[in-house]
């Protein structure tokens, strides 16, 4: 047994020792990106059809139907309108007469009372009468006239209001031209050069009322505003009592004169 062992050890260190063969690693290859391929679209599919969108028709314009005096009513008369404007504004504006002849006179005076005195009667005149008195301000009660809409109804009481404030427009435009005219000094400040541009500026309205009335005849710049609004005739009224009855009685006066004559206006 020694002898067997020995020789297998001496056939082991003659053999030559065995090497291992490295194998080298395969480098892996980039792939090579794939181009999408492009799916081409039919020209029937791309192109939507476009709606047509079907022309509106043009609707013809309806004639301007000019306003006129609603049927039932009859328009006042010269006399009638004349009439109304003396009362009017011998009421609202009376007391500025004196106030302008004094003023002019040179007199030095308080006119604050009159001031006083004369707001009231503006506001009694065109803010009172035309709420409690139906519409109707002292010189349309002595005219026996009134104010109707395109609808036949009495139009709101800002309407106679505005109307009504026409004249204090002439008088302080007027007052601001003559200030400018007959002073060289008045127009060298900022204030005064302001308070004359507002005195221009009130002389419009009514140069543009007194023009429409020339050209059209029946309907000036505040009637246009509120949609057409006419002064009309009325009877007696059988329900006036108190101070309201004695109204009547001064338009009885008035129409027993001629001042409320039946000849129609032109103007």
């Amino acid at each position: 047994m020694g002898l067997l062992e020995k020789a297998s050890n001496i056939e082991s260190e003659d053999k030559p020792p065995e090497t291992k063969v490295v194998k080298p690693k395969a480098v892996p290859k980039k792939a090579t990106p794939v181009k999408p391929t492009a799916v081409k679209k039919s020209s029937k599919a791309a192109k939507k059809p476009k709606k047509v969108k079907p022309k509106k028709e043009k609707k013809p314009r309806a004639p301007r139907v000019k306003k006129e005096i609603p049927e039932g009513f009859e328009p006042a008369t010269r006399g009638q309108k004349v009439t109304r404007r003396i009362f009017d504004f011998a009421i609202s504006y009376g007391w500025t007469i004196p106030l302008i002849g004094v003023s002019a006179w040179g007199s030095n005076f308080n006119p604050t009372i009159i001031v006083l005195l004369g707001i009231i009667l503006i506001s009694f005149n065109l803010g009172f009468m035309p709420s409690y008195a139906g519409k109707r301000t002292m010189g349309n009660w002595i005219s026996r006239t009134r104010y109707v809409n395109s609808r036949g109804e009495s139009p709101m009481a800002l309407y106679l209001a505005i109307k009504g404030m026409t004249t204090i427009f002439v008088l302080f435009g007027v007052f601001t031209v003559a200030m400018v005219m007959g002073s060289q000094s008045f127009g060298e400040t900022t204030f005064a050069q302001i308070f004359a541009a507002l005195g221009l500026l009130c002389l419009i309205p009514p140069l543009i009322d007194y023009l429409m009335y020339r050209i059209r005849g029946d309907l000036g710049l505040w009637d246009t505003m509120f949609g057409g609004v006419w002064l009309v005739r009325t009877t007696k009224s059988k329900e006036a009592k108190g101070w309201l009855k004695r109204l009547e009685s001064v338009s009885d006066w008035t129409e027993s004169k001629g001042f409320l004559d039946e000849q129609e206006s032109t103007d």
